[in-house]
């Protein structure tokens, strides 16, 4: 692995795009950066919320969907890391990603997968649910109503037959989350890829220099997250 001129790709960066990483987003924020008029009449139709309208993107981001091949050769890469990236893709489009970031990867490359936790959301909804006796009928949202909310699946009320509606919901079906995994079926996902060294990683403890630069703590830590990093095979 080519520790001299590292490549390390951010797939799915948002806002957290630093110097020294090449910081690839598809997102429909990230590709509307480059057109503050446009998201100012999107923001003014309520398909763009007013707090995100002034958010500062960064110019360096590589403006790529995911779901498609990587821009990049075979064995080229030194590190790919994706946060809250993967539950956003359908199963099939995940493993993928999955493969894709192997492709890329030069041998004792590493990748780095964090997403929500399936396993920490079952169950804080299986010890959320207090006796029926000590609720109250102000307590709308009940333990699964709460977990449907952090599963994000799908927007909850229906499109209506509005164009203008149809396009809102089909921009909000585009940030759902459509799979969802735990520690256990994402460590499943890297060894089916070919990864080997496979194995649960806590905030910030990484193969990868530089870690820090680029993984919030607050996407993993306390339930938010779980992370599994891997290693392609130098090749015997």
């Amino acid at each position: 692995m080519n520790q001299g001129n590292p490549i390390r790709l951010n797939l799915g960066c948002g806002l957290q795009a630093p110097p020294g990483w090449i910081n690839v987003d598809g997102s429909w924020n990230a590709r509307l950066a480059k057109y503050p008029r446009l998201r100012r009449m999107l923001s003014s139709f309520r398909f763009l919320p007013p707090d995100k309208l002034e958010i500062p993107w960064s110019p360096s981001i590589l403006i790529r969907d995911v779901r498609k091949p990587l821009p990049f050769s075979d064995g080229s890469v030194t590190a790919v890391y994706a946060s809250h990236v993967l539950e956003h893709l359908y199963r099939e489009e995940g493993q993928r990603l999955i493969a894709e970031s192997f492709r890329v990867l030069a041998a004792d490359g590493i990748l780095r997968i964090v997403v929500p936790d399936l396993r920490a959301i079952v169950e804080e909804y299986l010890e959320s649910g207090a006796p029926k006796s000590q609720r109250t009928e102000s307590e709308t949202l009940r333990p699964a109503d709460q977990m449907n909310e952090r599963l994000l699946m799908r927007w909850p009320t229906p499109a209506s037959s509005h164009l203008l509606y149809r396009i809102y919901s089909a921009w909000q079906d585009f940030h759902s989350h459509k799979w969802m995994y735990d520690a256990d079926s994402l460590i499943s996902l890297f060894k089916r890829t070919g990864f080997v060294q496979v194995e649960q990683r806590e905030c910030h403890a990484s193969r990868i220099a530089g870690i820090q630069q680029v993984e919030d703590p607050s996407r993993l830590l306390e339930g938010a997250g779980v992370c599994v990093e891997g290693v392609k095979p130098v090749s015997p």
